[in-house]
């Protein structure tokens, strides 16, 4: 027998258990999504170790790929008799991927909001704002593989020094896991969630999310509740833990001036609590987020700033982030833009070398271009430059980039 739970006496008492639902229409889906291709040349310091110093981030590697990014996106509404919209949304990966589904929920709106539960970003990371890029295929504030690949440092496992104390850390960003750059304040990515969003009110809109384990909800069958206890070892779905956020953002205007701004807040508490000696210590991560884009004519101005102490729940190292962006967007099919992303990582004694405390600093700066060749699709170029100071070494190493994609939405 299947039984449905309704968690909020807000669904309840805007008449979600009608009596009369049946004679809504079905749900019918649509099918969306994007397309995307990028090609590019990439230099990167490559020099081979010498003596006690190790080989740079780009030896061994070679100058020029080919990337996609790409998702099948289906979603569909329907409305009850009792004014109560539920809809549907799944998004399937373009690529064979080790989790092949990215978002995947389904949502409740009313007069009170909406209220989406599912496999979804926190609050957190969905309300927020940044620099006002063109698009993501050559932004380095962004989730994507594209630029953050480009710098061999972080794409590459064993590419530089790691210290004395094994690396951990370093090597989660290495292998994939954490190998971005952004200023969202977004750990746990698309985790089982139960989100609320308010209606607008004159341009603002709050919201407030929360996931009961780090991971995503599991296909039925798999009803195994999630471990209490774990260590530094086993996977972040054992050794993280419950993850809240609250978010709000405003978008409207003053005068002729077009103004949104966003702040939000997330924690992640740290599961583990038998943490073998000699492995990274856990700890409650907090991050907090702020941002402002200012609109006017054709022109974009903004930036946004995160501050994330004990990153990724490891103990005392933090990380803080800004980026800042001039965009415009031309009358007829061009735009361009330019910006800066900064992010420092502060690691605690022991987390890199044993004793010492190390600092890394990380730098994209971006010039772009793109042009819309019809509905839906659009050209993009770019030219970059990233550099990595490692702390660890006492070296800076350089990416110097240029790429072009297409992107088709459908």
């Amino acid at each position: 027998m299947k039984k449905v739970l309704l968690g909020t006496t807000a669904l309840v008492s805007a008449g979600l258990v009608a009596q009369n639902a049946q004679a809504a229409d079905p749900i019918e889906l649509s099918v969306g999504g994007y397309h995307d291709w990028a090609f590019f040349f990439a230099k990167n310091d490559d020099n081979p170790a010498a003596g006690t110093l190790p080989a740079e981030p780009g030896f061994n590697f070679g100058d020029h790929d080919i990337k996609f990014d790409g998702e099948v996106q289906l979603r569909g509404s329907t409305v009850l008799d009792n004014g109560l919209e539920v809809g549907v949304r799944i998004e399937i990966e373009g690529e064979t991927q080790g989790d092949q589904l990215d978002e995947n929920y389904a949502w409740i709106e009313g007069s009170f909001g909406t209220f989406r539960f599912g496999n979804d970003d926190p609050v957190s990371a969905q309300m927020a704002t940044a620099a006002p890029y063109l698009n993501y295929v050559f932004g380095a504030n962004s989730p994507t593989v594209f630029a953050n690949g480009l710098s061999q440092f972080f794409a590459r496992s064993g590419s530089t020094g790691i210290g004395t104390a094994g690396g951990t850390l370093r090597s989660r960003f290495a292998a994939g896991a954490y190998a971005t750059f952004a200023t969202f304040p977004n750990q746990s990515f698309d985790d089982a969630q139960l989100i609320y969003f308010t209606p607008v009110f004159n341009g603002f809109q709050f919201g407030v999310s929360y996931a009961p384990n780090n991971t995503e909800a599991q296909p039925a069958g798999v009803y195994l509740l999630p471990n209490k206890i774990g260590t530094a070892s086993t996977s972040p779905a054992i050794t993280h833990g419950e993850v809240y956020s609250v978010a709000g953002r405003y978008d409207g205007s003053v005068g002729d001036l077009g103004v949104t701004v966003a702040a939000g807040w997330m924690r992640m508490e740290q599961k583990a609590i038998s943490n073998p000696a000699g492995t990274l210590q856990g700890a409650d991560s907090d991050a907090w987020d702020v941002g402002l884009v200012l609109y006017w004519g054709n022109w974009g101005l903004g930036g946004s700033y995160l501050n994330n102490q004990d990153w990724h729940n490891v103990s005392g190292t933090d990380t803080e982030a800004f980026d800042i962006g001039l965009a415009y967007w031309s009358d007829g099919a061009w735009s361009a833009g330019i910006y800066w992303l900064h992010q420092e990582i502060d690691y605690a004694a022991g987390n890199l070398v044993a004793g010492v405390d190390i600092t890394d600093e990380f730098d994209a700066y971006r010039l772009m271009g793109q042009y819309d060749l019809g509905p839906g699709i659009a050209v993009t170029g770019a030219l970059g430059l990233d550099t990595f100071e490692d702390g660890v070494v006492n070296r800076e190493y350089e990416t110097q980039m240029v790429g072009a994609g297409i992107m088709i939405g459908f």
